[in-house]
């Protein structure tokens, strides 16, 4: 934070007391508060600060504003690719196989269109042209 945001950061930690049924901190509080937020950006302490408000009955501390500002990373997991071209093949064969095994096949789309065309007396004339176009176009695999 900056020290512009000083007097809405005070603003915003008294209401956040307020809302919680707790007492409006004094200035060596705030400042307290301020030192040990002030690494973080504004924007993540408002959130955080709503957040616990939002969700706790109890006044909030300066630990747990941190714990919430403090951005989780998530680690994924690689799997390490082979280096041999021909076991990069096989691996390759693997997933393609896994993939083919495991998918479902692809539903005909155009069905609509073949019943239309099938029963014409059934359906608008605009309905019967824009089925022909449909039926008239290539498959995309």
């Amino acid at each position: 934070m900056q020290e512009s945001h000083k007097k809405q950061f005070w603003l915003m930690v008294n209401v956040a007391m307020e809302l919680t049924n707790h007492n409006p901190l004094s200035k060596e509080a705030i400042l307290t508060w301020w030192h040990m937020l002030s690494k973080y950006e504004y924007l993540d302490v408002e959130a955080a600060l709503d957040k616990w408000v939002k969700e706790m009955a109890k006044p909030p501390t300066p630990s747990d504003i941190l714990k919430l500002c403090q951005h989780k990373v998530t680690i994924h997991a690689r799997l390490p690719s082979p280096l041999a071209i021909e076991e990069n093949r096989e691996h390759v064969k693997e997933v393609m196989d896994y993939v083919a095994a495991n998918i479902k096949p692809k539903r005909d789309y155009r069905a609509w269109a073949r019943k239309i065309v099938d029963n014409p007396s059934r359906y608008p004339d605009i309905s019967l042209k824009l089925a022909k176009e449909a039926l008239a176009l290539p498959t995309v695999n």
